[in-house]
């Protein structure tokens, strides 16, 4: 993006410029692309600019793919999804322009201010439930509901968001970029892709195998989301990859009031019933999970805003929950007492199906077997795109690994590499990562695109997704025989990747690292 011409006559500081917007700052930096702070003047408006590298608008396959979600993610008008203003490419670089958003994203306050209100965090989750509601009704499925997807307004009164109540936030939904299409047919899936999309702290068990992610994959994930904003720690502590997915698919989580006294015993169901194993067990909407946690707060004598009045702020500043004070009041006391008569037999039937359903996911704890389950799950979903499991050969597992598969270019599609593809234990992947690393004297890299280009194709760069949060490693480096090799390592899933180009030497690593960035999308900045 080259700075703007300084006008003759003059010496002002140069401007940076990317087509017709000007650049005011960063606001996160990865290997795929910026995201910047930038004033469109025709709109007299500050946006959020997600502009990507060059390279991704020289693949015609990514070209294709980014104008498809930018469409899916640019037609959602439910108040509470971030809105695309408009998309495309300005000299040779594809863009997105977005509403900028100031304030916080539950993540950080969750970090700062800890566990919200019971009042207050099911009044977020029911503005998260609209959003991903029309979503669905669009055929559309988010697959990435967590805290920092989610976003809060900042107040109008400059107070600090950790001090709001209930009924005084605004939630965005944000970063539709990796949702697709309901209907298998509209985009890669999970089965075609082998690819994870999504954090695997917040991610349905159905999303581990083979099954589509609908709806209800989303409702799991929301459910998680609550459960974290009620109590300010996850479902199932983060650690061991293995021991993460085999609790998504196999463990009962804690009731949230045992985890935080303080919450509403009578939320625990509805918690746990979003948290449903089979999905379908669960809340079939996100609307419904919503309204279940607000009819048994206000029958436990903790009303809850009504979410329908809300609207989205116009200068940053949410509007209140209700309208004229008598009428909200009013409004509010008659919610109240409907929800007393109608809870008290939800909170029984959603005890009861609750009950049924921890007997029913221990009995299927008992017929699996643990850690060779979850390791072959693992091991499915970090496989690039083009890499048939099919066609590959399961190795003996060395050291600490669990699964290893070899897959050579043989009964695969012409242009994947020999490769191989493991699960290790513990931080087993980042350990053999970094001693790789070591032994090739490889330094970090700037960006993914230095990698195989440059005047120093060889190295390592840490890769990140559009919150700029670090999601693995990837190394290219060239052997003493001339041989290209690319590792790489996804943090959540423990798992280490290598392919290798025979005699491909320092211009292989481009076309191994082109291959790489079109196969392994996971949200990457």
């Amino acid at each position: 993006m080259p700075p703007a011409t300084d006008p003759p006559g003059g010496d002002p500081p140069t401007e940076e410029r990317f087509g017709p917007y000007r650049i005011l700052g960063v606001l996160g930096d990865g290997g795929m692309g910026r995201v910047l702070r930038a004033h469109d003047a025709e709109h007299e408006r500050d946006v959020a600019l997600k502009v990507l590298h060059p390279q991704w608008a020289r693949d015609e396959g990514y070209r294709s793919r980014f104008r498809r979600e930018a469409r899916i993610a640019a037609r959602l008008s439910e108040p509470h999804v971030i809105p695309i203003h408009r998309y495309g490419e300005i000299d040779g670089q594809l863009f997105l322009d977005m509403r900028l958003v100031e304030g916080e994203d539950l993540d950080s306050l969750l970090r700062r201010g800890g566990p919200m209100e019971p009042a207050r965090a099911v009044d977020v989750v029911g503005q998260i439930g609209r959003a991903l509601d029309a979503a669905h009704a669009g055929g559309l499925v988010h697959r990435d509901v967590k805290p920092s997807n989610v976003l809060l307004v900042a107040r109008g009164d400059d107070r600090d968001l950790t001090t709001s109540a209930a009924g005084e936030d605004f939630a965005y939904l944000a970063d539709f970029g990796i949702a697709r299409g309901a209907d298998p047919g509209t985009g890669p899936t999970l089965t075609a892709s082998g690819t994870a999309i999504g954090s695997t702290d917040y991610m349905a068990p159905e999303r581990f195998g083979s099954a589509t992610a609908d709806a209800r994959s989303d409702v799991y994930s929301l459910a998680c989301v609550l459960f974290e904003l009620l109590t300010g720690r996850r479902p199932f502590a983060p650690g061991d990859p293995v021991a993460l997915m085999h609790a998504h698919l196999h463990q009962q989580p804690p009731a949230p009031s045992q985890v935080r006294p303080s919450v509403p015993a009578a939320l625990d169901a509805v918690v746990l019933r979003g948290l449903a194993k089979n999905p379908d067990h669960r809340w079939q909407s996100a609307g419904e999970l919503a309204t279940a946690a607000r009819s048994v707060l206000a029958a436990s004598g903790v009303p809850v805003p009504d979410p329908g009045v809300r609207r989205a702020p116009d200068n940053g500043e949410p509007r209140p929950a209700g309208g004229p004070a008598g009428t909200g009041a009013a409004k509010q006391l008659w919610i109240t007492r409907l929800a007393w008569a109608v809870a008290a037999l939800t909170v029984l039937a959603v005890l009861l199906l609750t009950a049924l359903l921890v007997v029913t996911d221990r009995r299927a704890d008992d017929a699996v077997d643990d850690a060779a389950d979850a390791a072959q799950r693992l091991l499915r979903l970090s496989l690039p795109r083009d890499v048939d499991p099919g066609g590959c050969t399961v190795e003996a597992p060395a050291g600490d690994e669990l699964r290893s598969l070899s897959c050579p270019a043989e009964g695969q599609a012409d242009d994947v590499p020999t490769g191989t593809y493991s699960v290790l234990a513990g931080d087993g992947a980042a350990e053999a990562f970094d001693s790789a690393v070591e032994d090739s004297g490889a330094e970090e890299l700037e960006d993914l695109f230095e990698c195989g280009s440059g005047e120093q194709p060889q190295g390592w760069v840490v890769l990140r997704n559009v919150d700029d949060e670090p999601l693995g490693r990837l190394s290219c480096t060239v052997d003493d025989e001339g041989d290209s090799e690319l590792r790489w390592i996804w943090d959540d899933l423990g798992t280490l990747g290598f392919v290798e180009l025979r005699g491909g030497g320092e211009d292989g690593l481009g076309s191994l690292r082109s291959w790489w960035s079109d196969g392994a999308d996971r949200g990457l900045l």
